[in-house]
C-alpha cells in the first residue's frame, strides 16, 4: 500500500511540473511572439504608407509642372502686351493672331506634354489656338470659365487634361485666359506603377466633388471604378497621410492609404491586401512559433530527467547519478542547439525572400566570431555576436521583395526605405531578453567611426565593440560574395575596401585583425572561389565607386545592403 501511496505522488509531482513548465513556457513565449508581430506588421504598414507617400508626391509635383508651364506662357510679355493693345483697340483682330501664333507655336516648345493653346479674351471668346483644339467635351466658351485644373480625360484613345491660367496686366487686372491642353499619360503612368505592391494592391486618382467621389484613371481591379472602399477613403482624405483599414467589396481586409494633393482637391489613395501585406511575417512568426514548441518540449524531457530520480525512494548509486548527470548535460546541450537551430530558422527565413543574400547573414556571424576570437572576446561575448550576425538583417523582412532583388542602380528614396532596415531590426528584438546587447549590435552595424554612418550617426568609441566588428564582417562577405546586381569581387577586393577606411569608417584593430586573419588563411569562407578580374569591377584602382552599394567600392562600404 505505501508503495503504491509513493507512485502515485511520484506521478502526480511529475505530472503537475509538467503542466506548469508546459504553461510558464507556452506563456513567456507568446509574450514575445504577440508584440514582435505586431511590431513587425507596423513595420510593413509604415514601409508601405512612405512608398505611396512618394507616389502621392510624384503626382503633386507632375501637376505642379503643369500649372507652372500655363504661368509661363500667360507671362510671355511680347504677346501679352499684343493682347493688351487690342482690348484697347490699338491693334485689329487679325494683326493679334497673325502676332501671337508664332509665339504661341514657340510657347508649345516648353514641354512635350505641352499639345494645344487657345487664348481667350476678356469675354472668355477664343481668339488664337495653336497646337491642338481644346476638346469640346473637357470645355468650350458657352460652358463658361474654363477650369482652373480640369479633369484627366481618354479623348480619342489619349489621356489629356485642361489647365488653364489667367493673364494679367501690370495692375493686376484681368486681360484674358489661356487653356493649355497637356498630355496626361505623366499622371496615368504615376498611378499604374504598382510594381511595388504585390499581385492585390493598386493607386487611385480622383476627386471628391458635389457628386460624390469621381476616379479619373480605370483601376487595376475588374471592379466598378467607384466602390464603397473609394468612398470611405476619399471622404477620410486630408492634408496628411491616412492610414485605414477598410473591407473591399469581397469583404476581405484591405489597408489603404489617402491623401490630398496640396493646393488642388486631388486626392491620392492606395490599397492593398492585409493579408498580402503581411504574409511573409506571418511565415516568420509561424516559424518561430514552431521552434518555440521545440524548445518546451525538450525542456520539459529535460526536466523530467532531472525531476524522477528526486522523486523516487531509492538512494542513487554512483554509476546512475554519474548517467543522470550526463544526461541532464545532453539534455541542456539540446536546448543550445535548439535554440541556435531557432535563430538560424529565422535567419532562413528571411534570407528566402532575397535568394541573392542566401547565407549572407550566417557568413558575417562566421567571420564576425573570428574577428572577435583574434581580438580576444570571451566566450559568452563570441556567442552573442554569432547571435546578432545571425539576424542582423532581420529587419529587411519590412523591405518590399521587389526592391531587394532589383538589378542595377536604386535611387536615394529607395535608399532611405533599405537603410531603414537596422533600426527596424533593433525595434523588433530590442523586447527580447537576450543575455547580451543584441539589439545594439543590430542597430549600430551600419555606423561608421567618423559619424557618416546610420541610423544614428556614432562616432568612435560611441559604437559598442561588437557592432564595429559587425561593420567589417558584413562589407567584407557583402563585397566578396554575389549580389542581384553584380557579380561577386572576391576576397583581395574586400580586403582592399577595409584597408582603405583602416581608422576613418572601420576600427583600426577590427581592420588588422580582420586582415591577420585572411594572411593567415584562417578566415571563414566567403562563398567564392573566383572573383571577376580587376578591370571587370566596374571601378577604378584607387576603389572610386558609387554610393548605392550597387556598384562596387568604395563609398559603398557605407550603404551596403
Amino acid at each position: 500500500m505505501l508503495v503504491v501511496n509513493a507512485v502515485t505522488v511520484q506521478r502526480a509531482i511529475v505530472a503537475y511540473a509538467v503542466v506548469a513548465m508546459a504553461v510558464v513556457g507556452l506563456s513567456v513565449a507568446l509574450a514575445c511572439i504577440l508584440p514582435l508581430q505586431a511590431r513587425m506588421e507596423t513595420a510593413a504598414e509604415n514601409a508601405f504608407a512612405y512608398s505611396i507617400d512618394l507616389q502621392a508626391e510624384a503626382v503633386g509635383e507632375s501637376v505642379a509642372r503643369l500649372r507652372d508651364l500655363a504661368r509661363q506662357v500667360t507671362s510671355r510679355s511680347a504677346i501679352r502686351d499684343a493682347l493688351i493693345s487690342y482690348n484697347r483697340g490699338q491693334v485689329p483682330l487679325e494683326q493679334l493672331r497673325a502676332f501671337s501664333a508664332d509665339k504661341l507655336v514657340d510657347s508649345l516648345k516648353l514641354s512635350s506634354e505641352m499639345i494645344g493653346i487657345s487664348r481667350l479674351g476678356p469675354d472668355g471668346r477664343e481668339l488664337v489656338t495653336v497646337g491642338k483644339p481644346i476638346p469640346r467635351p473637357l470645355w468650350s466658351p458657352e460652358s463658361g470659365e474654363p477650369p482652373a485644373l480640369g479633369v484627366p480625360s481618354l479623348i480619342n484613345g489619349a489621356w489629356v487634361v485642361v489647365v488653364s491660367a489667367p493673364i494679367l496686366n501690370k495692375d493686376v487686372g484681368r486681360e484674358g485666359t489661356d487653356v493649355l491642353l497637356f498630355d496626361a499619360e505623366v499622371l496615368r503612368a504615376h498611378v499604374a506603377d504598382v510594381h511595388n505592391l504585390g499581385q492585390t494592391g493598386e493607386v487611385v486618382l480622383g476627386v471628391l466633388g458635389p457628386g460624390g467621389a469621381e476616379v479619373f484613371f480605370p483601376r487595376r481591379s475588374s471592379g466598378p471604378a467607384v466602390d464603397g472602399e473609394v468612398v470611405q477613403a476619399f471622404a477620410a482624405a486630408t492634408d496628411g497621410d491616412a492610414t485605414l483599414r477598410l473591407k473591399d467589396a469581397a469583404g476581405d481586409d484591405d489597408t489603404v492609404v489617402v491623401k490630398r494633393l496640396a493646393g488642388v482637391d486631388w486626392i491620392v489613395m492606395a490599397r492593398q491586401s492585409v493579408g498580402e501585406l503581411h504574409r511573409s511575417i506571418d511565415q516568420l512568426v509561424m516559424m518561430v512559433g514552431a521552434g518555440v514548441v521545440v524548445l518546451i518540449a525538450i525542456g520539459i524531457g529535460g526536466f523530467l530527467l532531472l525531476l524522477r530520480p528526486l522523486t523516487g525512494r531509492a538512494l542513487v548509486g554512483t554509476v546512475e547519478l554519474r548517467q543522470e548527470m550526463d544526461e541532464r548535460q545532453r539534455a541542456q546541450e539540446a536546448l543550445a542547439r535548439a535554440l541556435e537551430n531557432t535563430i538560424a530558422a529565422v535567419a532562413s527565413t528571411i534570407e528566402m525572400r532575397d535568394p541573392y543574400t542566401a547565407g549572407h547573414q550566417r557568413r558575417v556571424a562566421e567571420i564576425a566570431v573570428a574577428i572577435g576570437r583574434e581580438l580576444g572576446l570571451d566566450a559568452e561575448r563570441l556567442k552573442g555576436l554569432h547571435v546578432a550576425g545571425t539576424i542582423h538583417d532581420i529587419g529587411k523582412i519590412a523591405i518590399p521583395t521587389e526592391l531587394l532583388t532589383r538589378p542595377g542602380r536604386i535611387g536615394p528614396v529607395e535608399m532611405d526605405i533599405i537603410r531603414c532596415h537596422s533600426r527596424d531590426a533593433c525595434d523588433i528584438i530590442k523586447d527580447v531578453e537576450f543575455p547580451w546587447p543584441v539589439a545594439d549590435m543590430i542597430r549600430h552595424h551600419h555606423e561608421r567611426m567618423d559619424g557618416s554612418g546610420y541610423p544614428d550617426g556614432l562616432k568612435g568609441d560611441e559604437i559598442i565593440l561588437e557592432a564595429r566588428i559587425l561593420a567589417v564582417a558584413d562589407v567584407v562577405e557583402a563585397i566578396a560574395s554575389d549580389r542581384p546586381y553584380r557579380a561577386a569581387l572576391g576576397l583581395d577586393a574586400a580586403l582592399n575596401e577595409i584597408t582603405v577606411y583602416r581608422g576613418s569608417l572601420f576600427d583600426a584593430n577590427v581592420v588588422d585583425a580582420c586582415r591577420k586573419l585572411a594572411a593567415d588563411g584562417r578566415l571563414p569562407s566567403t562563398g567564392v572561389d573566383d572573383p571577376p578580374p580587376f578591370e571587370s569591377w566596374g571601378i577604378a584602382e584607387n576603389g572610386e565607386g558609387g554610393e548605392d552599394g550597387r556598384q562596387p567600392p568604395s563609398n559603398a562600404v557605407g550603404t551596403l545592403l
